[in-house]
């Protein structure tokens, strides 16, 4: 009786605007299925938000079969009206390697428009590719810089990578404390790549360096 009377809410209000807001709170609510037709109806209003959810939800294929093509091009879509979320997921779309898109160069380019918008997830990928050499020559400099940027607005995976850096000497000079320092509140949280980063260079056993100071990075 519930999900008639919900199939009939959708009905009626697909005959009137919902905002994004409310549309998320009916799929946290009755699930993506519920929430899919009303998504539709946004993204046809341009909603950026709206058209991620579809994609993420074609991506997905839970609810309704996988479908890369229309996931690209909804992403596509919102990215073209700076939704730098969107410009992050199509770029990662590019690295699907079971994906019918998997190109590594088109997915540099894509998170470089997204980490010039300062988008830290994309600043953490772009330093990534730097360090490990992906589509683009390695760079431990810059990938250092990229990781600083992303880490000084929260982004934990950046500030793993930080620890790593400086763990390894990879960019920097090597100095355990500070990697102590950038790997501990990830490894708290349960952060793989901090955890790794940890274990492998034993930090527990280095004191935490609070001291360090320098003028583009005071902290994590």
């Amino acid at each position: 009786m519930k999900k008639i009377i919900f199939s009939l809410f959708v009905v009626f209000t697909t005959l009137f605007s919902l905002t994004f807001e409310e549309v998320k709170d009916i799929e946290k609510k009755y699930g993506d299925n519920d929430a899919l037709p009303l998504y539709k109806k946004l993204a046809e209003q341009d909603d950026v938000e709206a058209m991620f959810e579809l994609a993420r939800i074609y991506l997905e294929g839970k609810v309704v079969k996988r479908n890369y093509f229309s996931a690209k091009q909804l992403l596509e879509s919102a990215s073209e009206r700076n939704h730098d979320k969107s410009t992050y997921y199509l770029g990662k779309l590019y690295l699907l390697k079971k994906g019918p898109y998997y190109d590594p160069v088109k997915a540099y380019n894509t998170f470089v428009i997204a980490a010039n918008n300062d988008y830290a997830p994309a600043q953490n990928m772009i330093g990534q590719f730097l360090l490990n050499g992906i589509a683009v020559d390695k760079d431990y400099i810059l990938a250092v810089k990229l990781f600083e940027k992303a880490s000084k607005q929260g982004y934990i995976e950046a500030q793993c990578n930080l620890a790593f850096m400086y763990a390894s000497g990879k960019g920097v000079f090597p100095n355990f404390g500070r990697a102590h320092q950038f790997a501990k509140k990830g490894k708290e949280e349960g952060n793989k790549r901090c955890i790794k980063v940890w274990n492998d260079y034993n930090l527990e056993k280095y004191p935490e360096d609070k001291g360090w100071k320098f003028n583009f990075y005071t902290q994590p």
